[in-house]
């Protein structure tokens, strides 16, 4: 069976409708098997606060239990890469067990965790729960899968990176015991050079209570740079790790056990749209508008009000035309995760599927330069201050309120 998991929205009918999907898709042989998300704690997640559903711990322990009662496991996302050393300090150690403690009471069924010593510390002292290594941990040898497996977790959520590694994936496969999981929906950069920085801005944005009137903690130079590679060399688009719903198989077919939607934060009708294309094992139309459009963000200027926004930009790829595409990968291994030298499969695949609108992309890359420069000045354009109860607040000096008038599909 293929076992998908996906984020939460918090919302009753969310649950209501993922529940419908799993009745209408299950002669299929595919369910959604598991359900993740968070609320706020000292420690942080893998993603900022800013973009999450917000939710206490009442309503945390509601949902948990109304995904049970579907049948459906609960994961619970604390997997920032970095916690500050807390960990380790008297209070934080003792913040960190009450936190346990909760988790268990609501019946959590997994944590899924980024730091190596906090998945031995549960492994070894709450062993009532299963746990995920998370793409955080960027287990993209066999080196890596054996330390994460040895450490105690259940489950290995597989670096992107390697998705269209299958010699690799195969080799992990024969030699772990643990589940494995990958994420279909990644439409960052392959390999970017941006990522440990970027988790890592998240990992803090999401220990601290942000009030950003500027969008900045959701849209930090690693995002910019990330999606400015993309629109300048759309190679990188079909380069990026992510695969479409009738992709899937190729996975089951060598023993992958988890199939994750990434989405933390994104609403509920783009992610129910997500989720049945991947239970059904198909999509028609632009499968690049479910997978990407985190470059609309940019229609705004973050650092200049002033500026005009730009027209929504718009890239397509019909998903009819990569029929067959994957086959390429499965086939003949290429060396993607060395270097991708030597072929030029995926720039001709770009060259012949990806349609945008050249002049508004132009203008959408002069934009996203600009706010880069702007950064990258002697005079940030931004400013960061504590305030008295120790959060954070960061704003523009004009003040003026960034609003997003888009749903937008996150990359990474």
């Amino acid at each position: 069976m293929t076992k998908l998991c996906v984020p939460t929205t918090f919302e009753d009918h969310f649950l209501d409708e993922v529940d419908k999907l799993n009745r209408k898709y299950k002669d299929l042989n595919t369910r959604v098997h598991e359900i993740y998300g968070s609320f706020k704690t000292p420690f942080g997640t893998g993603r900022a606060l800013t973009i999450l559903p917000k939710v206490n711990e009442e309503r945390f322990a509601k949902h948990v239990e109304q995904a049970h009662s579907y049948g459906m496991e609960f994961a619970f996302t604390l997997n920032p890469v970095c916690m500050n050393l807390v960990e380790y300090t008297e209070w934080g150690h003792k913040s960190l067990d009450d936190l346990l403690n909760s988790l268990s009471s609501m019946k959590v069924d997994t944590l899924i965790i980024a730091i190596p010593y906090l998945i031995e510390y549960v492994a070894k002292n709450y062993p009532e729960f299963k746990i995920n290594a998370s793409s955080i941990c960027y287990i993209d040898s066999l080196e890596r899968a054996l330390m994460y497996e040895k450490l105690g977790a259940d489950r290995l959520t597989l670096n992107e990176d390697i998705n269209r590694c299958f010699k690799l994936l195969k080799l992990i496969r024969r030699e772990i015991r643990a589940d494995l999981e990958v994420i279909a929906n990644n439409g960052g950069l392959l390999k970017c050079p941006m990522k440990t920085y970027h988790d890592t801005i998240n990992a803090h944005v999401s220990q601290y209570v942000v009030e950003d009137k500027v969008g900045f903690s959701y849209l930090p130079y690693p995002f910019m740079r990330c999606t400015l590679e993309r629109l300048t060399n759309h190679k990188e688009i079909i380069r990026a790790p992510w695969f479409r719903p009738e992709d899937v198989r190729y996975y089951t077919e060598i023993g992958i056990d988890y199939i994750k939607i990434a989405g933390r934060g994104l609403p509920a009708k783009i992610l129910l749209r997500l989720i049945e294309a991947y239970l059904s094992g198909k999509y028609e139309g632009d499968i690049y508008a479910l997978i990407d459009n985190s470059y609309l963000h940019f229609s705004k200027d973050m650092f200049d009000p002033s500026a005009r926004p730009l027209p929504p930009l718009k890239i397509s790829i019909d998903n009819r035309s990569l029929d067959g595409w994957y086959e390429f990968f499965v086939k003949n291994d290429p060396p993607c995760l060395i270097a991708c030298v030597g072929c030029d499969y995926c720039d001709r695949v770009a060259k012949r599927v990806v349609k945008t609108d050249p002049e508004l992309e132009k203008m959408y890359i002069e934009r996203i330069k600009g706010m880069i420069d702007k950064l990258a000045s002697r005079k940030l354009p931004i400013k960061l201050k504590e305030k008295e109860d120790g959060s954070l607040i960061l704003e523009r000096e004009d003040l003026p309120v960034c609003v997003d008038e888009y749903q937008i599909c996150g990359a990474g």
